[in-house]
């Protein structure tokens, strides 16, 4: 279940967009929705400013990785209890929409997925801190994949992680309908 290789940071967020697109498609859900592969995300946002701007969404979901903690000398105080195959994380946070949080949560419940929860007391560090604040600003919620020895040449991550994600935003898009109010 497990697939280590370098770079897994930003190639397993490819993958879950692409893998939602894909369940999604069968049957396509009332929103419009679209995927962003965006650049330079570790030192400006610069693509996700630009890409949420042209694309303007009325919500987005950022997915990224987060730090994976089930080995030992791993900082659980600093990035909580993160286990590889333990499920999406889901980040809850003063910039996050807690709308798409409560939203996200609990389509995982009706799932039946366990999804972590992971704080962040500022900002994220990813391309969703970009989108909350393009244009008039973008309800944003941050699906997290756990990635253990993340920037170094031998990441880790499970490939449950990557399905399950995909699974719950997928299933999560079809839950936004036109009255859909993302205003906390």
């Amino acid at each position: 279940d497990l697939c280590a290789s370098r770079s897994m940071d930003n190639r397993v967020g490819a993958f879950v967009a692409l893998e939602a697109l894909r369940l999604l498609a069968d049957d396509r859900p009332a929103a419009d929705v679209y995927a962003l592969a965006a650049t330079r995300e570790e030192v400006s946002f610069a693509g996700a400013y630009t890409g949420a701007f042209q694309i303007a969404p009325d919500v987005a979901i950022a997915i990224d990785v987060t730090h994976a903690t089930d080995y030992p000398g791993s900082d659980k105080q600093l990035n909580g209890d993160v286990k590889l195959a333990g499920g999406p994380v889901l980040a809850r946070g003063a910039s996050l929409n807690p709308i798409v949080f409560q939203g996200l949560r609990e389509t995982s419940v009706k799932l039946g997925m366990h999804c972590p929860v992971q704080g962040n007391a500022r900002s994220s560090g990813t391309d969703a801190d970009a989108m909350i604040a393009t244009g008039r600003g973008t309800a944003t919620g941050l699906v997290s994949i756990p990635n253990r020895y993340m920037h170094s040449p031998n990441e880790i991550v499970s490939l449950t992680d990557l399905a399950d994600a995909a699974k719950l935003i997928a299933s999560y898009v079809r839950t936004i309908t036109v009255e859909s109010d993302f205003r906390p």
